[in-house]
């Protein structure tokens, strides 16, 4: 093994050593004429399908691509982020907005699986499959292009790793330029919150508090609360936390530059780039930057491709991109507890300071944010991400013309290290007597209660960690004989993948295949199949085959729209075909494992030792889910300015594991195992349109899309319900369901004992009173329970993606903006948002939400039940009283550009631009003082303003 890392080691010093000297070469060398034309050339458009390539016209599958250009508009530290809306059929879930932490879900056409989450869908770069981490901490300018991969005949070649879809991205390559081209870019970006949520002051705090203590039947707290009007009256403070905590504004900015040239011997790419991205906390080093650190992400990132011409028959190419990223976060403390914090501790609760000086603090709640952000420390992360790759192409002209050879190898890996200086300081809270008054001593000094102590310690470590190795051999062939013509290629790939908690590797290895023909570029068949497999399963049910069939037919260049005006192109295609998905929580099933159970006692010392049990029985059969997609498209292109892609498609995915919903006894012993029994069906389209035109020399385009994808459980083993409407089966993944709210408990409901009267609904989950909610009788046997639960709106993954873009360029000004919208989308505020609903309850705050509350003079008014500061278990069951209409559009991304005229000293430069452009600026949604897209929970998502300058040499 050490032998042959040398080699490799020796291989890749040889690479890079000759790709630096032709590179060189490259620099220097004049080009002729003839290399101009070459260089002028119109290439044909292809398509990349991330382990080959297909010219755009033939192209069979439903894919979308995405350039380079577009993914630039966005300001976020995070690649994925830039992806929201923009591709039709990938739904891009928002994540945090905290930098460094701001990592998205995505989704293929919906979701077809309830083992398949987000954020299965198969990424490769440039090629070779990579984690979501390598791709996220890349930079927007060394992209060429991200394509998704949707159907099987697209997907079909990835075998039973394609059917949650594919998502390609390329890199910049080299190119035949006259002259290295030199790239500077430059971005500086002011950020601000989209949308925080606001808590009530502490003199409304307190006096709502005595109301639901009243409402509880228990004595009120605050004697006066006009004493929490003051703001400055540290024993009756008045603190907003927000505004102590969070500044208005952070920044965020990135500095890259590129160089990318070349000749027909060699040609390269390389890129520098740096990014820095602030938060949000104020004033957070004010002591010492050792105590602590706003939160704070730093990123280099280094690649060099260089692809050479050895000979006339030999090229090989060779990428590296290393990339480090630092991460300093206040320590002791995520900041989801930080902002649950923010929001659930009242503004009466405790100063800052106290008047001697010292934190403040109170032991319900032992959280002083400003003490924790100052004071507690600094946790460090550090990221080493690298890739290579190497690959290399051999024409065999000299057996057939059209055939080639190829082979490549990558290794790629990621690791993390942390460092966390932790220190703590006491605290203390403001003793105070039953008139809420603080407590003195007999020197007249007030009575404190220390919490915490003095202490201080270190640790560093870090053992998160991924690597993937893989390595690629096959064929391509393309070649032509009148009017027919064959393109194909045959690959044997084979990959090994561990991390951190994995104790066996996941490994694949198979064969890829796919063949084109068309005849006269009018008539096209394509069919792709992998045979692969995994060592995750029993032997003799480790390897599947997954074929696809593409059809395409070029209607307009039959005689009947040849010569049409308005029809420029018309391409229809159809794709049928089978992929699956393996699922590293679903390994070795074919394995009986023993599991720990209760232990016993034995010896005269009483000791105890642990027990043993049968796991879950083995099943020898067990396989991965199999999908199979139909997709019938369209594309189209109307007087030479319109664009349309129009795709529907139809998906079931079988063999979903679960585990059978039989009762075992206890007395047996043994449990069951997961069973490829589930299904689900998965329907809907996608569409784009764009039109491009110029009025002289103004160039204008607009355009839209939308994608729709709606999922329905067709088979899945469940408990014997009563009625049709508890089952998940035959309703969509993740469907909301909960009571139908019916309104408030209202004294008229009770008897003059306080007990409900007659013919009244009761709840099953707590004794009700007046102002608590009131639901529907389902079933009409007086009681709510969970059997009135029924299907409520959609799930909380989007149906429906919409997008919006617009652009023009004229006498040297551009202008670009994006919009996205999202439909058919539900949220719960009792899941995602219980702090902001809940007041009172486990101490919280108040917020405006609850400022309607029940009271008998609100009876008929009310928004909100009644309060109290006793949790309610009938008032939180899910219900459409606490489910919200998720819809939303923001506004992703408008830039504004100018581009200088090359007079004077700027003839020397080939371009330079200055810019200035917005990130989620205008948000539009129905949810009152919370925005849609993630409740306005945890560190908050970021609208930016950004200026920017790229000069090219």
């Amino acid at each position: 093994m050490k032998t042959m890392k040398k080699e490799y080691i020796k291989l890749f010093a040889w690479i890079f050593t000759f790709g630096s000297v032709s590179v060189a070469s490259a620099q220097t060398t004049n080009v002729t004429s003839a290399d101009s034309a070459k260089i002028n050339k119109t290439k044909p458009v292809t398509v990349d399908y991330g382990l080959r390539t297909e010219q755009l016209w033939k192209s069979t599958g439903a894919v979308y691509t995405l350039k380079d250009e577009e993914l630039t508009h966005m300001v976020t530290g995070n690649l994925l982020n830039t992806l929201q809306g923009r591709i039709p059929g990938l739904t891009v879930v928002t994540g945090s907005g905290e930098p460094g932490y701001d990592n998205p879900t995505l989704y293929v056409r919906g979701q077809s699986s309830w083992n398949i989450a987000g954020n299965q869908v198969v990424i490769y770069l440039d090629g070779f499959q990579v984690d979501m981490g390598a791709i996220a901490s890349l930079s927007a300018y060394e992209i060429e292009s991200v394509t998704l991969l949707k159907d099987a005949a697209a997907t079909a070649i990835y075998g039973l790793q394609g059917g949650a879809g594919v998502l390609s991205i390329r890199t910049k390559k080299g190119a035949n330029l006259p002259r290295t081209q030199i790239t500077v870019n430059g971005r500086y970006g002011i950020l601000s919150a989209v949308q925080l949520p606001t808590t009530m002051n502490a003199y409304d705090y307190t006096r709502l508090y005595n109301q639901a203590l009243q409402n509880d039947g228990l004595p009120i707290k605050y004697t006066n609360p006009d004493l929490y009007k003051a703001g400055n009256d540290p024993f009756h403070p008045n603190v907003n936390w927000y505004d102590q905590v969070l500044k208005k504004n952070s920044t965020i900015q990135d500095y890259n530059f590129s160089f990318r040239g070349g000749n027909d011997m060699a040609k390269y790419f390389v890129l520098m780039n740096y990014t820095d991205f602030e938060g949000l906390y104020k004033n957070a080093n004010a002591i010492d930057k050792d105590f602590g650190t706003n939160a704070r992400y730093n990123k280099i990132n280094l690649r060099a491709n260089v692809e050479l011409q050895l000979s006339k028959s030999l090229s090989v190419e060779a990428n590296i991109t290393g990339i480090t990223e630092d991460k300093n976060t206040p320590a002791g403390f995520t900041a989801t507890s930080l902002f649950n914090n923010l929001l659930g501790i009242p503004a009466a609760a405790f100063p800052v300071k106290n008047p001697n000086g010292t934190w403040g603090n109170s032991s319900v709640y032992n959280f002083n944010p400003l003490e924790l952000l100052q004071q507690n420390g600094v946790y460090s992360s550090h990221t080493r991400n690298l890739q290579t790759n190497f690959g290399f192409v051999e024409k065999l002209d000299i057996i057939t013309p059209g055939l080639a050879f190829n082979g490549s190898l990558s290794f790629s890996n990621q690791y993390i290290g942390t460092y966390q200086k932790l220190f703590s300081v006491p605290s203390y809270e403001i003793t105070k007597d039953a008139n809420d008054q603080p407590v003195m001593d007999g020197s007249g000094n007030v009575v404190y209660k220390t919490i915490g102590s003095v202490g201080q310690s270190i640790a560093d470590g870090g053992n998160v960690h991924w690597n993937r190795n893989s390595v690629k051999l096959g064929f391509d062939y393309n070649r032509s004989f009148g009017k027919s013509t064959f393109t194909g290629m045959l690959l044997a790939q084979r990959q090994g993948y561990s991390h951190d908690g994995l104790v066996y590797q996941v490994r694949t290895q198979g064969l890829s295949g796919n063949v084109t023909y068309d005849y006269s570029q009018k008539y096209i068949v394509n069919l792709s199949a992998a045979y692969n497999g995994s060592a995750d399963y029993a032997p003799g049910h480790r390897y599947g085959f997954f074929p696809a069939v593409g059809l395409g037919w070029i209607a307009s260049k039959e005689d009947f729209l040849k010569d049409n005006l308005a029809i420029n192109f018309l391409k229809v295609r159809a794709s049928y075909g089978t992929t699956g998905n393996i699922n590293e929580a679903f390994r070795f099933l074919n394995e009986q494992y023993a599991v720990g159970a209760n232990g016993y006692i034995v010896g005269t010392a009483n000791t105890y030792k642990n027990g043993m049990t049968e796991g879950a029985f083995a099943n020898l059969n067990s396989s991965w889910e199999k999908k199979t997609t139909l997709n019938i498209g369209v594309d189209l292109t109307l007087w030479k300015n319109l664009q349309a892609t129009v795709d529907v498609f139809s998906e079931k995915r079988t063999g979903i594991l679960e585990i059978p919903s039989a009762d075992v006894p206890a007395f047996t012993g043994f449990n069951l195992q997961y069973a490829n029994t589930g299904e689900v069906k998965n329907k809907g389209f996608e569409a784009s349109l764009n039109y491009n035109n110029n009025v002289g020399s103004f160039q204008y385009n607009l355009g839209g899309s939308a994608a729709f994808a709606r999922n329905k459980i067709t088979q899945r083993s469940e408990n014997v319900q009563p009625y049709a409407y508890l089952y998940t089966q035959g309703y969509r993944l993740g469907q909301m369901k909960g009571l139908v709210y019916k309104g408030f408990y209202q004294q008229s409901d009770f008897d003059a004992n306080g007990n409900l009267k007659t013919g009244v609904v009761s709840s099953s989950y707590a004794n009700v009173k007046p102002g608590d909610l009131k639901f529907a009788d389902q079933d009409g046997n007086g009681i709510i329970n969970d059997y009135d639960k029924v299907p409520l709106g959609y799930a909380k993954l989007p149906e429906i993606t919409l997008g919006f873009n617009l652009g023009f360029k004229y006498m040297g000004f551009d202008f670009a903006a994006y919009g996205e919208g999202v439909l058919h989308r539900t949220v719960s505020l009792l899941d995602d948002a219980y702090i902001y609903t809940h007041p009172f309850v486990n101490n919280n705050n108040i917020t405006p939400f609850s400022a309607n509350a029940w009271t008998p003079q609100t009876a008929n008014t009310a928004t909100t039940p009644r309060l109290s500061t006793q949790s309610n278990a009938n008032n939180d069951q899910q219900s459409d009283f606490w489910l919200r209409n998720g819809n939303f559009f923001k506004l992703r991304s408008v830039e504004l550009g100018y581009t200088l005229p090359r007079v004077g000293f700027l003839k020397k430069l080939d371009a330079i631009r200055v810019f200035a452009n917005g990130t989620n600026l205008i948000v539009w949604d129905k949810i009152d003082n919370l925005e849609a897209e993630r409740l306005s929970m945890g560190y908050p998502l970021m609208k930016v303003v950004a200026f920017g300058l790229k000069v090219k040499l």
